[in-house]
């Protein structure tokens, strides 16, 4: 996949320029998510995340009704991460309001902008169309063609450790996917992703017995 970070930039920059239009400021809280998403222990959760997040963001573009709150919170939502205490949504989310706060962001915005970040701890469906549609983005990995799957589920096992331990939480994490009435919850991506997801699914979990 191509990372087009400097696009990312661009749009990142477009949706708050409206707000505050302090070059320096911008820059220093863009550049503080680079080097969040550079980190050397990141095996996944990089810049290639996030470019196919937005990617995927582009797919329901015209679904939602606040694109720009959305890109936002793409990028906030992994900011934080390696949390022993699985609370990477939570530091993550206080990450994106402290900037947007900084950044003059709208203060109505900003707590949807943190409820979607929390959203992606349990991938649960939501009274929010555009929170279904967010959460659904982030999820779509799971309906990847196999190569691209296997080289997500490779990263993930890269950033927690190859033990046993892992196994098994794995396999926990996964067959809590598979539980799901739907892994996906808007008709556009249940569609598109739905029925190659719980084949991926299920060959991890039968390589992890």
């Amino acid at each position: 996949m191509i990372i087009d970070v400097l696009q990312m930039k661009e749009i990142y920059f477009s949706c708050l320029k409206p707000y505050n239009e302090d070059i320096v400021l911008l820059e220093s809280c863009w550049n503080e998510v680079i080097v969040s998403y550079s980190d050397q222990r990141r095996a996944y959760h990089t810049l290639v995340h996030l470019q196919h997040f937005s990617n995927q963001l582009d797919l329901c573009k015209n679904k939602l009704s606040d694109y720009s709150t959305a890109y936002l919170a793409m990028i906030y939502h992994d900011i934080v991460y390696f949390m022993m205490d699985g609370s990477n949504e939570e530091k993550s989310a206080l990450v994106a309001v402290n900037h947007l706060n900084r950044l003059q962001y709208p203060s109505d915005l900003i707590s949807i902008c943190s409820e979607m970040i929390l959203a992606t701890k349990t991938h649960a469906g939501n009274s929010s169309s555009d929170i279904n549609y967010f959460i659904d983005a982030d999820m779509s990995i799971l309906g990847a063609d196999s190569v691209s799957y296997a080289q997500y589920a490779a990263g993930i096992r890269k950033e927690y450790g190859d033990s046993i331990y892992f196994d098994q939480g794995r396999k926990q994490v996964l067959q809590s996917f598979l539980n799901m009435e739907r892994i996906f919850k808007t008709d556009l991506f249940f569609d598109r992703y739905e029925k190659q997801a719980r084949l991926n699914i299920q060959l991890e979990i039968v390589s992890l017995s």
